[in-house]
Order: structure tokens, then C-alpha cells, then sequence
């Protein structure tokens, strides 16, 4: 009689991660290509419209005033009664950048000069509006 012996084989090899790699870098992409359209589109401003206007310099800060009436410094909510201390570190972290006011074209005139005026006081030199171009 014959015996036969058979060897085990292992069925465990590895795990392959080609798969997972695949889904991983597809997604790496999705996010890098929606990530820009997500921080562009935080607080909507209807800027007013004019027939030129120059170009902002890349190291400003912004200012922006939207419809109700709310303040944002660099995209962050701010009380109008914190915005000298909230510009006051933002122009500490950038000396000497101009700062641009982006206010809605609805919002109240005078809410517009007393950002101007806590700008001042701050010892911003360089002051723009931002607007819209007519094309």
C-alpha cells in the first residue's frame, strides 16, 4: 500500500496593496483638485463694478465685509469690536502688507469707513478697496 503524502501549501502569500495604492492616489487627486474650489468659495462678496483697476500684490491682507454685515480678516469671522486686536496680529505676522477691503456692494456705507478707520489706527499705510472690473 501506498502512501502519499501531500504538502501543505501556503496559502497565504502576501497581501497585495496594488489595489489599495490605486485607490489611495485616486483620491490624493480628487481632494487636490476640489480642496482650491472649497477655500474660493467661503464667504460670497458682490464686489462693486468700475472701468479699471490695478492688480493686488500677493502678500495682502484681506478684509472682507459680506451682505449682512459680517467682518472676516483672512477668512476668519470677526466682531467688529475685535477687529483692531484680530488686524493687530495679522500685521504682525506680515509687516508692512497693504490690506484690501472687499466689501459687498449692499453693505452699509459707514460699516465700510469704520473698517477703514480700525485699519488706520492699526498703522496700515497701504489701503485699497477691491473692486470689480467692468469687461
Amino acid at each position: 500500500m501506498r502512501t502519499y503524502r501531500h504538502r501543505r501549501r501556503e496559502l497565504f502569500e502576501g497581501i497585495n496593496i496594488t489595489p489599495f495604492t490605486d485607490v489611495v492616489l485616486v483620491l490624493l487627486i480628487i481632494f487636490m483638485i476640489a480642496t482650491p474650489l472649497l477655500i474660493r468659495s467661503e464667504i460670497k462678496v458682490n464686489l462693486p463694478r468700475t472701468s479699471s483697476a490695478e492688480a493686488a500684490p500677493q502678500k495682502t491682507l484681506v478684509i472682507t465685509i459680506d451682505t449682512a454685515g459680517g467682518v472676516y480678516v483672512e477668512g476668519v469671522p470677526t466682531a467688529l469690536a475685535d477687529l483692531r486686536p484680530a488686524l493687530t496680529a495679522a500685521l504682525a505676522k506680515r509687516p508692512g502688507a497693504p490690506v484690501i477691503i472687499m466689501g459687498d456692494r449692499d453693505v452699509r456705507y459707514d460699516l465700510v469707513i469704520r473698517v477703514l478707520e480700525v485699519a488706520r489706527s492699526c498703522g496700515v499705510s497701504r489701503l485699497s478697496l477691491a473692486v470689480q472690473v467692468r469687461k
